[in-house]
């Protein structure tokens, strides 16, 4: 019979992980076991359904658009991410157009404007943020056509944060 202890490596728990070695690094995480719980919150928002919005007809400057069949200055959508920012701003017609498309933060009383961003006579148009912008937990998200006017107008953003307060 062998009597040799039991070898126990290092595990999840115990190994250190720095965030600080890659610039790009999203996690701040300090141990290996922090790191992988964070992903799997960063892993959940990529499958998470999108922050879009729409509106059918000819739809002129000063609408809302909706969230389905609500406008979404009187039910956004709810930031439900912590560290929330917004990325990419995306937007998309029906027929050529020029109109401004603004993202506003609200609580169904105060509105803060987030960003606009214009389309300039054509169909689409996608707008990665040089910085991205930060929104709030528990506040809701609304679309609206500022200026100009659009016909069966969608618009939706790509969104970054985490699940974990």
């Amino acid at each position: 019979m062998y009597n040799h202890p039991a070898y126990i490596g290092p595990h999840a728990l115990t190994l250190p992980f720095d965030p600080d070695n890659d610039p790009d690094c999203i996690l701040t995480s300090e141990t290996t076991q922090e790191a992988i719980e964070e992903l799997c919150g960063y892993i959940a928002i990529s499958a998470s359904p999108g922050f879009t919005w729409g509106r059918s007809g000819n739809v002129p400057a000063g609408s809302w658009l909706l969230n389905d069949t609500v406008p979404s200055n009187l039910t956004g959508r709810n930031i439900f991410l912590y560290n929330g920012q917004i990325e990419m701003v995306y937007t998309s017609n029906e027929i050529t157009s020029t109109y401004d498309l603004s993202i506003y933060e609200h609580d169904g009383t105060t509105y803060t404007l987030l960003t606009t961003i214009s389309l300039i006579s054509g169909k689409s148009i996608e707008n990665y943020l040089a910085t991205p912008i930060s929104i709030t937990n528990g506040k809701e998200l609304a679309a609206k056509i500022e200026t100009g006017s659009a016909k069966n107008v969608t618009a939706g953003l790509l969104l970054r944060g985490t699940l974990i307060p």
